[in-house]
Formats: C-alpha cells, sequence, structure tokens
C-alpha cells in the first residue's frame, strides 16, 4: 500500500448514515471539497438515500430508511466493503455510530484493509441506555484506529466513560463556510427575531424552544422561525396552534438556504437536549447573529456567555426567555454580542482551518503515527 500511496494522492471514504442535508452530512460535503483541493481523492458516501428533501452530493448506498440502519443491514455492510474495495480507499472516515458499526463489520474480512476513523460527532453518553449497552459500546470502539471528537467535552465523555485511551482520540471541530461571513443583516424590527435550526427531533427539543418563546412573547414583541424538518414537526405545529402562537411562530421546514434567515434574525436560540459541537451556534456567529444556548454536550464551546451570547443550564427555559427579553430591549448588546461572535468564528472556527485540522490529523494516519502529533490531548 506504501508504494500505491506514493504513485497516486491518498484516498479517504467520508461515510455518512443519510444524503440528507443535515449537519453532519453538510459538513462532510464541505469537508470532502476542502480536502480535494488539498491534492486528497475524497469519496462522500452515504448509507442510505433520502427519499426527498434536500440532499448533500454523495454516492448512497441503499435506498432504505435511515431509521433502518439500528441493525445492521447486511446488503448495506456488503454495499460498503465493495465501495471501499473499488476504490482502495486508504482511510474511512465514518461520522456518527451508526456509520462506525457499518463501518466495522464491512472491513473487518478485508485482507487489506483501511484505517479506519470514527468521527464522533455526538455527545457519546447521551445515547447509553443501560450499563450492557456503555459496555458494548466500549466494546466496538475498539475496533476503530483512532477518534476524531468535535469537542473537548464529548472527548473527555469517550476517555473518561466509555474507556477510550487518550492516545486514540484527536479533537477536529468542524468550521464554518466563508459565505456565512458575507451575511448582512436586514434592518432593526420592532420586535425581536428569533431563529431555530436544526433537526425537529427528540435531542434537538423544538418544544423546549416553544417554551421559551412563549414567556417571551407575554413580556416583549417577539417573531420566530423553525428551520428544519423530522419526527416532531407534526406536534411542534399542533403546539403552536394549541399555544396561540400562530401570529408569533414559523415552521418553515428545510429550506435550501439558511442565509436569508440568518440576515432575517437578532438572535439564534438552541435548546437542545444533546451536542457534539452544534454548527448553527457558529454558522449564526460568522453571520453576526448571537446566540442563547443550552449547555449540552459541547454547546457551551461555541458560545461565550455574555460575551458572544448567553449559556444556560439545560431546560432553563425561564433563564432562556430571561435572556432573550433582555435583548428585545437592548440592541446596541445584540450588536456587540454578534460582532464578538463574528470575531471568535473567524479565529477559531472557520471550514479553511477545520480542513487544514484534517489534513494533518490523516496525514499522521496515513504515516501510521501512534503519537498525539500536533493534536489535542482530552483534558
Amino acid at each position: 500500500m506504501a508504494d500505491q500511496r506514493t504513485a497516486r494522492p491518498p484516498r479517504l471514504a467520508i461515510v455518512v448514515s443519510s444524503d440528507r442535508r443535515r449537519g453532519a452530512e453538510v459538513f462532510g460535503e464541505a469537508l470532502g471539497e476542502g480536502l480535494r483541493t488539498k491534492g486528497w481523492d475524497v469519496e462522500l458516501v452515504s448509507l442510505t438515500s433520502s427519499p426527498a428533501g434536500p440532499r448533500v452530493a454523495a454516492t448512497a448506498l441503499s435506498p432504505i430508511a435511515p431509521d433502518a440502519l439500528g441493525k445492521l443491514d447486511r446488503g448495506v455492510v456488503a454495499a460498503l466493503r465493495e465501495q471501499v474495495k473499488r476504490r482502495s480507499d486508504d482511510i474511512v472516515l465514518a461520522n456518527g455510530a451508526a456509520t462506525m458499526q457499518y463501518a466495522i463489520a464491512a472491513l473487518r474480512v478485508m485482507r487489506q484493509r483501511p484505517r479506519l476513523v470514527y468521527s464522533s460527532i455526538g455527545e457519546p453518553m447521551f445515547w447509553i441506555r443501560s450499563a450492557r449497552h456503555r459496555m458494548l459500546r466500549t466494546l466496538i470502539l475498539k475496533g476503530v484506529d483512532r477518534v476524531f471528537s468535535v469537542s473537548a467535552t464529548t472527548a473527555r465523555q469517550l476517555v473518561e466513560h466509555l474507556g477510550v485511551p487518550a492516545t486514540k482520540v484527536r479533537i477536529a471541530p468542524t468550521g464554518v463556510p466563508d459565505r456565512f461571513f458575507s451575511v448582512v443583516g436586514d434592518p432593526p424590527a420592532p420586535e425581536l427575531r428569533v431563529v431555530f435550526i436544526g433537526n425537529l427531533s427528540v435531542e434537538k427539543d423544538p418544544i423546549a424552544g416553544l417554551d421559551v418563546i412563549e414567556r417571551v412573547a407575554a413580556s416583549a414583541p417577539v417573531a420566530m422561525r423553525y428551520l428544519g424538518d423530522g419526527p416532531l414537526r407534526e406536534q411542534l405545529e399542533q403546539e403552536v396552534a394549541t399555544r396561540g402562537l400562530s401570529d408569533v411562530v414559523e415552521v418553515l421546514g428545510s429550506v435550501p438556504d439558511v442565509l436569508p434567515h440568518l440576515a432575517w434574525a437578532d438572535v439564534l436560540l438552541l435548546t437542545s437536549r444533546t451536542e457534539g459541537l452544534p454548527g448553527v451556534p457558529l454558522e449564526a456567529g460568522a453571520a453576526g447573529v448571537p446566540s442563547v444556548v443550552y449547555a449540552a454536550g459541547g454547546s457551551a464551546e461555541t458560545v461565550v456567555d455574555g460575551v458572544t451570547g448567553r449559556v444556560l443550564p439545560p431546560g432553563d427555559a425561564a433563564g432562556a426567555a430571561a435572556a432573550l427579553v433582555e435583548l428585545a430591549g437592548d440592541p446596541d448588546r445584540r450588536r456587540a454580542w454578534g460582532e464578538a461572535a463574528r470575531r471568535m468564528v473567524a479565529e477559531r472556527f472557520t471550514l479553511d482551518a477545520a480542513v487544514e485540522r484534517y489534513v494533518d490529523l490523516l496525514s499522521d494516519e496515513l504515516a501510521g503515527s501512534s503519537g498525539i502529533a500536533g493534536g489535542s490531548r482530552p483534558s
């Protein structure tokens, strides 16, 4: 394999669970594009294909529903194995726990298998249901060569609770494309304009966002937009009507581009129960929009409390509402926090910086490095 690598660009398969245009998939697509400019031969592969909605440019292996990936589908495993064999990939980068399990199953019978890197994009312990489940996840993690964790918070969970050796973990944050920095805000409005961006699912907890906005609406003029789709959309729409918030809240579903909505927004609200390193506060920050977030997983690593937004304990609807009411009455603070957020993202979380980080880490994998090698040891 070493002779092959000297004769051709290094080959990387970035594997995502679906081709739906969501955070991990969008970053995978952007990362692939960035790595190609650095001389890598990259293929974005999705285990399943979405029947509708915006999609990323991925090679889809199966039409089965993403929700059916929980139990290993032999057809998908075989298709992934053949895809990797056909390309003779040097590294497989598996985004998320489901893709990790499929990649382990697909690669373990290969005579000359590529390096397997698991990208831990979520909060590992949130998904652990029992002591048995924890032991099983610890065992599965032994099947990967390296773990890239999106935040220091999630990296610590991998080491302290799931037994992953610290020397096996690298921290590799996501990054924001340049176009987000070009957003120019809409003219001021009488009401505070709040945007929620994310999958309408239990872990993102969009209903908790309504708990916050209902409190704000009782004290200050406010308008809110939900961007995203998911299993809780129907319930969310029903709750909006039941609570009498139809004149305040719009549920827009998946949108082709969030930039016009970030230009509209005064503040981003994130009420997730769990996160790895959420991209939306970083995208909002690049656009000059401050954020009010719950401190779930690595969320607190994306917002500096009192500088670029507010960070509240998970579930603190009253505290989040108070922060939004405060911002509603203080446009100068909104502007200052937005400018500070833009500077922070520009200094620490650009897509170019993320691509350079991945180039370094993936090059270490090609070299078979076993040290920290320019990485950050979880602490």
